[in-house]
Order: structure tokens, then C-alpha cells, then sequence
């Protein structure tokens, strides 16, 4: 059995512009300093736990207290849900991603899993909102851990024990953002870009890029080449 994962922010939802303002908001608004956008690209761990931790160690120099982090969690989805209640259609999916997602569902010999830098909770919030579904699928989230690499592979171990499989023959990763595709260097997985933001890093002669998933068929070729098949 092989194993696709996928990222969710800008690869399955186009939230990374609302994300990184939101979540610079709630950062500031938990410590109190002027609001800021949280751009991952400069974050030395690029996920939401991560980033909420070293932008406080910046900002205050010091580590995060008790109780912070989790203020910041809170914060984030009660900003999420005003976005929504204010301006609903601000949430999508990238284009193709529901119909892409049933047709994963479908393919013999494949797991699927999810393996995003988002916490929990702003996850489902954000899925719910652009209007997908990842019910039944393995999950690790930044509530598991502030490392990329270490969120993958609890994913990867969830999606094992959910399939009671004693590992995978092969893994591709499906996301967005230079530190994804670096990640799956280290991992050992294959790799499938999605969208502008990728496509400027990535060697076209080494990788598989698509704008969005509109192209399903080509977009599945280019993750059964990433699995080596």
C-alpha cells in the first residue's frame, strides 16, 4: 500500500493571506503588541505552534508563559469565525480540491492522510468553511508537534495504524510551500506542488507542479510518478 498526505493552507484552502494576518493579530493581541502578519517563510519552525512560539520570544523576549500559547489558539479561531460570519466567500477551496479528494478516495492501494501546520481545531474550521471534508482520514495537526517533519510522520504512523499496515511502499506529499517540498527531501517522500507560490522554487525537469486540482487527471499521473508507479 502506498500513502498520499496533503497539506491543507493553500494547497486543499486558499486561507494563507487571511491566515498570516489573523494570526499575527492574535499573537499581538495575547501579549500586547501592535498587530503584525505571521508569514511563515520567516519562522524557523513553520507551523502554527511554532511560529505563535518564536514570535513571542521575539516580541517579549522571553519564552511564552502558561497559558499563551493556548490564548493565541483561541484568539485565531474566534477571529476565523468573524472572518466567516463577515465575509463568508472570503473562505475557498483550491479550485478542484473536494472533487480531487473523492477521487483519492478511490484509488486501490492508496492511504490517504492529512499532515498540516495548522492546530486542530482551525483546521476543521477552515475545511468546514471552504467547504470540504476529510472525515475518515488520519490526521496530525500542530497540536502533535511544532516540527514539520514530526507532524508528518505522526501522520504517517496514524495513517498505518489505521489501515493496520506494517508501513508504506512508497509516500508522496501534496503541498504548497518551499518547506514542504524541502521536508519531503529529508523524508525520503515524493513530491507534488500546488500553486504560485511552489512553482517559482521547484526545477520543472525534477518535480510535478499544478496550479490548482481543476486537471484531476493530470494531477493523479503526477502523484502516481511521485510514488514511483
Amino acid at each position: 500500500m502506498n500513502l498520499v498526505m496533503l497539506d491543507i493552507d493553500e494547497t486543499l484552502t486558499q486561507s494563507y493571506e487571511y491566515d498570516r494576518e489573523i494570526f499575527g493579530r492574535a499573537i499581538a493581541e495575547v501579549i500586547g503588541s501592535p498587530p503584525f502578519e505571521a508569514d511563515l517563510n520567516g519562522y524557523v519552525d513553520k507551523t502554527a505552534t511554532g511560529v505563535a512560539q518564536e514570535a513571542i520570544r521575539r516580541l517579549t523576549g522571553r519564552n511564552p508563559r502558561d497559558g499563551e500559547i493556548l490564548a493565541v489558539k483561541r484568539k485565531v479561531l474566534r477571529h476565523l469565525e468573524k472572518l466567516y460570519q463577515e465575509s463568508p466567500k472570503t473562505f475557498s477551496e483550491v479550485p478542484g480540491a473536494a472533487r480531487f479528494l473523492e477521487r483519492l478516495r478511490k484509488l486501490d492501494g492508496t492511504a490517504i492522510a492529512i499532515a498540516t501546520g495548522c492546530w486542530r481545531r482551525e483546521a476543521f474550521f477552515k475545511l468546514r468553511a471552504s467547504g470540504l471534508s476529510i472525515a475518515g482520514l488520519p490526521l496530525a495537526t500542530s497540536d502533535d508537534d511544532r516540527n514539520r517533519l514530526k507532524i508528518m510522520e505522526i501522520a504517517a504512523t496514524r495513517a498505518r495504524d489505521f489501515h493496520a499496515c506494517p508501513g508504506f511502499e512508497r509516500v508522496v506529499y501534496i503541498g504548497d510551500g518551499s518547506w514542504d517540498m524541502e521536508a519531503c527531501r529529508t523524508m525520503g517522500y515524493g513530491f507534488v506542488g500546488i500553486g504560485p507560490r511552489i512553482r517559482a522554487v521547484m526545477d520543472p525537469e525534477a518535480g510535478h507542479w499544478h496550479q490548482d486540482f481543476q486537471k484531476i487527471e493530470a494531477v493523479l499521473a503526477s502523484v502516481t510518478a511521485a510514488l514511483g508507479l
